[in-house]
């Protein structure tokens, strides 16, 4: 169906209708105001603003009677201009209007089953840019709550829902510095992957995908038992599947493989004290990439600075002209540098042909890496980052439906895993 395209007259009117009828008239000059920045933002994106922050300060007059219609709408209007403000850089006040649509989003439905988990997932992600990881986190666990409250009400997705939402709430309890409940999120976030995967066979490819994540993740964490055990699992989910698979379920599949991969690189890319900023990080910036995190959902001035960094690393990359360094800690280097560059590409590419240039062909050349670091140093660090070389190379194959491939890679991992738990 054809929305009708508003223009200046029918502002106009909507104006003097607004003065003679209030009632009626302010809600209709907020929604044309609305439809009128979105075509403007289409043809004239620097010039839409002034439309969406004159609706949002109507909404906000309007939200004051409580009225729940006005008060969602006055949510959704805050929604937009951060979305905007956002767009323009403006990243503080895009912050703040994320807190205000977030707050009438509440008022608007205090039952939590009834909550819009998506401006609040924006929130939560706007926060923990800013550095504001506990303040994420509380918000996060509205969204959690909100979608276990919801239960089957939810529709279809509702699995998919909670997953997402268990994932977000990990990655920022650990940037919180509360890993040991990350982790018990992560446990409960396993716990709903296997309760899908026993209801429908379909599910096993995000199983294997799942567990293999989490074992870097717990590998990372210092839980090498807990490691060793969620890559059998993942392994015994892979010896379920065909050796390839059709390309219905790809852009889940590859969703959940990028997030993962992302998080589990979180160490590597954010800037820590005591050790050289990583190259293509931006230390001092106010906002910061959340590794794990949706793409869609970072503002806008992190997107471009996460690509300009991709950039740096392949400059950083190029400088070793193809031969291996003979000094292991220049090789290790090197490892984390292609490593880093397969976890920024596995973010911003999603196309099939993408992800085989940008991330698939990286992801071998680590394992080729780490194997000769591990050949040259033979050792419990080399054999852990050989580990961590083939089980993200696996993941990608799962993503993408190279079933065989992938067992093999994870088979092998768990091979030296077992090797270095042993020793």
């Amino acid at each position: 169906m054809r929305t009708e395209r508003v223009t200046e007259d029918m502002i106009a009117d909507s104006r003097k209708l607004a003065g003679l009828d209030p009632a009626v008239g302010v809600p209709e000059l907020a929604r044309c105001l609305m439809r009128f920045g979105w075509q403007v933002r289409r043809e004239r994106p620097t010039q839409s603003l002034p439309y969406f922050e004159e609706a949002a300060d109507l909404w906000r007059v309007l939200a004051a009677d409580g009225a729940a219609a006005h008060l969602a709408s006055a949510s959704r209007a805050f929604a937009s201009l951060a979305q905007l403000y956002s767009g323009v850089h403006a990243d503080e006040r895009a912050l703040a209007a994320r807190h205000q649509a977030a707050a009438y989003a509440r008022q608007a439905s205090p039952q939590p089953k009834d909550l819009d988990t998506k401006v609040l997932m924006d929130l939560a992600s706007g926060l923990a840019e800013a550095g504001q990881f506990a303040q994420a986190v509380t918000v996060q666990r509205e969204v959690v709550d909100s979608y276990r409250a919801a239960g089957p009400r939810n529709g279809p997705d509702q699995p998919t829902s909670v997953m997402w939402a268990l994932l977000d709430l990990a990655i920022y309890l650990d940037l919180a510095g509360e890993t040991d409940a990350s982790l018990e999120i992560e446990r409960a976030a396993l716990a709903q992957q296997r309760h899908e995967a026993e209801a429908d066979p379909a599910w096993l490819p995000i199983l294997a995908i799942w567990t293999a994540g989490s074992s870097v993740w717990f590998a990372e964490t210092g839980h090498p038992t807990t490691a060793h055990e969620l890559l059998r699992e993942s392994v015994a989910a892979c010896e379920q599947l065909p050796s390839a698979g059709g390309g219905g379920n790809y852009q889940f599949r590859r969703a959940v493989q990028g997030a993962l991969f992302a998080r589990s690189g979180t160490r590597d890319e954010r800037p820590r004290a005591g050790r050289p900023t990583p190259v293509g990080v931006e230390a001092h910036a106010r906002l910061q990439p959340v590794a794990g995190l949706s793409l869609h959902h970072w503002s806008f001035s992190l997107r471009e600075a996460y690509q300009a960094g991709l950039l740096d690393i392949d400059g950083a990359i190029a400088a070793y002209a193809d031969r291996l360094p003979h000094d292991t800690d220049r090789l290790a280097e090197l490892g984390t540098l292609i490593r880093r560059r397969a976890i920024r590409a596995s973010v911003l590419f999603d196309l099939p042909q993408q992800v085989h240039d940008e991330m698939t062909l990286t992801l071998a050349r680590s394992v080729d890496l780490e194997r000769e670091l591990h050949r040259t140093a033979p050792g419990p660090e080399t054999t852990r980052r050989l580990v961590r070389a083939l089980t993200d190379q696996a993941m990608g194959h799962l993503a993408t439906g190279d079933y065989a491939t992938a067992t093999d890679d994870l088979r092998e991992a768990l091979a030296l895993q077992g090797q270095r738990l042993t020793c």
